[in-house]
């Protein structure tokens, strides 16, 4: 009982009524002292039950509360094997003195299922094997890559539908289907993937021909096959190639616009159980490469869709360590709630801004309003050829409109003279603040922001809502975006 009791204390969200089932394994020479038995029902391998066994008298034993049927890997020897397991499954295992995967055999309730499946990745293992599948890209053009893949696929299917089904659950046998199913379209969609990241000097992504992802769409998209490790790589691939594409297979050199812009994507071409496990994994991965700002975005479109939530509460801790970051260094930066004091956002939280006056910048001054936000400095040239644009963007719009929109210009200059002689020379309209320190001001670390020009809209409620905005000098394209958020 003690291990059970462990067990539902680590794993509370997933609480069952089931029976518990009983994993027992007999060695026939032992080699090690303990095993170990990582359950596979978060789908977030660090945050996966990880159930450790002491081997005594050649065997040992695990009591193991599930909810749904699912999958563990049973580690032993550094060595593994992959189980699927039914609530109340009574199974033994018989662990030989050769290598874990073909020394194995299993009797009991369980048995017949998990059988298969060790003979299923004995005979396909090379084609489950990621490190081996991402070499042959490396290695092989696309066209022979994906005929093997397909070729592999038919393999697979071939030898599942020799098997007698009927003696498998129809949970197992969607699980099998499901692997070698998306195992197929992870693999292709991938292939441009880490062939691009291969190169830091090739900016772009090479698509793939039309014929091969011509059946790849969101009806592929299926919460059931979360249990499916292939299935959840394929959504990972999905939703980077998708965002790709929409970026003109160029690569983005901003991870805070790259995650931005795939969780954007994400949104729009996935769905349910599958959109809260992406949105969660991504962050839990990738959050302490990108900005708190972008950390915090991220974290709220989380918790507003899965509304608090299992995964929202499984990554709180990491996620608010990486908001809570202070990256802002210089001595005058305040922290303040977050808000305005109205219950609207304040974008800059953390940042101290100051105008040309040498007065503090007050949120207020931009609440409810849209804000065009210009990132530049007096040394930026290309900053400086954007103003006339910026100038003419102004003048497009209205008296009434002007009421609620505010022009942010925001200096990166160290030297505040050389931001004040600008500020006259170009004869600049707007809200003109300072966050002075060049590439180490406040602003910069803050956004982690890599580059400049660089451009940002703000809503009426204080959500920035394109992080990467376009410049003036778009011609309609940042018109018409600041036109959309006036008319909400």
């Amino acid at each position: 009982m003690k291990k059970l009791f462990l067990l539902l204390l680590v794993f509370p969200f997933f609480l069952s009524a089931q029976p518990p089932a009983n994993i027992n394994l007999h060695f026939a020479g032992v080699v090690s002292d303990s095993c170990n038995l990582k359950i596979d029902n978060l789908y977030i391998d660090e945050y996966n039950p990880n159930l450790k066994a002491v081997i005594k008298n050649n065997q040992c034993s695990f009591n193991i509360i599930l909810e749904n049927p699912g999958i563990a890997r049973l580690i032993y020897n550094k060595q593994s094997v992959v189980l699927f397991i039914h609530p109340g499954d009574e199974m033994d295992i018989n662990i030989g003195a050769d290598s874990l995967p073909k020394a194995i055999s299993f009797s009991g309730r369980g048995a017949v299922e998990n059988s298969f499946l060790n003979s299923f990745y004995n005979e396909y293992r090379n084609d489950y094997d990621k490190v081996r599948v991402h070499q042959a890209m490396l290695t092989t053009a696309v066209d022979p890559f994906e005929m093997h893949l397909f070729d592999e696929r038919k393999k697979q299917k071939e030898f599942f539908d020799k098997q007698d089904k009927t003696k498998f659950s129809k949970a197992f046998t969607d699980y099998i289907d499901q692997t070698i199913r998306y195992n197929y379209f992870a693999s292709l969609l991938s292939f441009p993937i880490v062939n691009a990241n291969q190169s830091t000097t090739i900016l772009t992504v090479n698509a793939l021909p039309d014929v091969m992802v011509k059946t790849i769409d969101s009806k592929l998209v299926n919460d059931d096959a979360l249990i499916s490790e292939s299935y959840r790589d394929f959504i990972t691939h999905y939703v980077i190639y998708t965002t790709s594409k929409g970026n003109g297979f160029n690569k983005f050199t901003d991870y805070n616009i790259s995650m931005d812009r795939k969780i954007v994507t994400a949104k729009s071409i996935l769905s349910g159980k599958t959109l809260i496990w992406y949105i969660a994994n991504f962050l839990n991965s990738e959050c302490e490469k990108v900005a708190p700002y972008t950390a915090k975005s991220v974290y709220a479109q989380l918790n507003d869709i899965e509304k608090g939530g299992s995964y929202t509460k499984l990554i709180k801790a990491k996620a608010e360590a990486r908001i809570k970051t202070k990256e802002v260094t210089a001595k005058d930066a305040k922290t303040n709630t977050g808000a305005t004091g109205n219950g609207k956002k304040n974008p800059f939280e953390g940042v101290a801004l100051k105008d040309i006056t040498g007065k503090e910048f007050n949120p207020k001054d931009i609440e409810g309003k849209v804000v065009y936000v210009d990132y530049w400095a007096s040394w930026c040239g290309p900053c400086r050829q954007e103003f006339p644009a910026s100038k003419h963007l102004h003048e497009r719009f209205t008296a009434k409109q002007l009421k609620n929109i505010v022009f942010l210009y925001i200096s990166i200059d160290g030297n505040e003279g050389s931001w004040k002689n600008a500020v006259e020379q170009i004869g600049m309209n707007g809200l003109l603040l300072i966050s002075p320190g060049d590439w180490n001001s406040d602003i910069v670390k803050y956004f982690q922001i890599n580059s400049i020009p660089r451009y940002m809209l703000i809503d009426k409620t204080g959500a920035i809502s394109n992080g990467n905005a376009p410049r003036p000098s778009s011609d309609d394209n940042i018109y018409n975006e600041i036109v959309k958020l006036l008319d909400k």
